[in-house]
């Protein structure tokens, strides 16, 4: 089933720095500041921009945040490996086992099919994906748009004693920031079951009220952006007069073999007439996904209280069959 296409949406959205922001390159320079933004060539140009694997964990992040304030135990994490026998703080009242990430577990008939490993995973692992499983979600580098006006300034930092809390002698830093400016980046979930298209308009409805931060240094005051969508697109093969999710657009048995969730909005969710692109029929939300997919926001909880977090078995040492 996930070899086909059936129904896709596709979203542009604006960045735009509150804070000033820094995703650090990596690499040191010779001379001038320690820590510098991410740089590379479009256009025959050097430009400043906010790599895309940056912008899908800071929203996956804050993905697991809200499923796990919805249904505790919902989703794993992901880093957490039980061979590698390394300490992850976990609360009082949660067993180990219950959040391993879904990278590091079996399925339990044993079959690694995409239709066993996906019905198996977590919330957040359907979503944005493991090692197992490359997810629905995708996002792609956000690059400054043709009027933007953003600059660099520098800052100055000094080392912290975590075992006193208080400064290290000799110990500084300098580091130059971006500040302003717009800048777009393009998101697409493909063959999206209801709840993932909640998720992700939640994602976006608290990027416009600059609930996220970005890149290094929010504790401190850097990252904090504003989201805005520019362009909100539903694409599915057949023509459709309401908002219909994977479920509807597949046969029974592939609904048991992925375990996909069935949901009916409140009320019938009508799409706007679509504009055809050779197969694929295209409907235009830009100017009221919010408002108009209100109604699929219940979806999420509700597949986190079916679904109840990962669900396949933690292998032996932490490695997979």
């Amino acid at each position: 089933m996930m070899r086909k296409w059936l129904c896709q949406a596709d979203i542009k959205l604006h960045i735009e720095p509150i804070d000033p922001v820094l995703i650090k390159s990596g690499y040191a320079t010779l001379d001038g500041p320690d820590m510098v933004p991410v740089m590379t060539l479009r256009g025959g140009k050097e430009t400043y921009y906010f790599p895309g694997t940056s912008l899908k964990g800071v929203l996956r992040s804050h993905f697991e945040r809200i499923a796990r304030t919805l249904v505790e135990d919902s989703v794993c994490l992901p880093y957490y490996d039980p061979g590698k026998k390394k300490e992850i703080p976990l609360p009082v009242q949660v067993s180990a086992d219950k959040v391993v990430g879904c990278s590091y577990r079996t399925t339990r008939n044993g079959m690694n099919t995409t239709a066993a490993v996906y019905a198996e995973s977590c919330a957040a692992c359907r979503l944005f994906g493991s090692l197992r499983y490359a997810g629905r979600f995708s996002i792609g580098d956000a690059y400054p748009t043709p009027d933007s006006k953003h600059s660099t300034s520098h800052r100055n930092g000094v080392g912290i004693d975590r075992y006193t809390g208080g400064t290290v002698p000799g110990v500084l830093f300098d580091l130059m920031v971006l500040e302003g400016g717009t800048f777009e980046t393009h998101l697409r979930v493909t063959n999206f079951e209801t709840w993932q298209l909640a998720a992700v308009n939640l994602l976006l409805i608290d990027l416009k009220d600059e609930m996220l931060r970005i890149g290094s240094g929010g504790s401190r005051g850097l990252g904090r952006v504003r989201g805005k969508v520019t362009s909100y697109q539903l694409t599915y093969l057949s023509k459709a007069k309401s908002f219909r999710g994977l479920h509807e657009l597949v046969s029974e048995q592939e609904r048991k073999e992925y375990d996909l969730h069935s949901y009916t909005p409140r009320e019938a969710i009508e799409l706007p007439e679509p504009h055809s692109q050779g197969l694929r029929h295209v409907y235009d939300l830009s100017t009221d996904w919010a408002t108009r997919l209100r109604w699929l926001t219940p979806a999420l909880e509700d597949f986190l209280s079916y679904h109840r977090g990962p669900k396949g078995v933690v292998a032996a040492g932490g490695k997979r069959s």
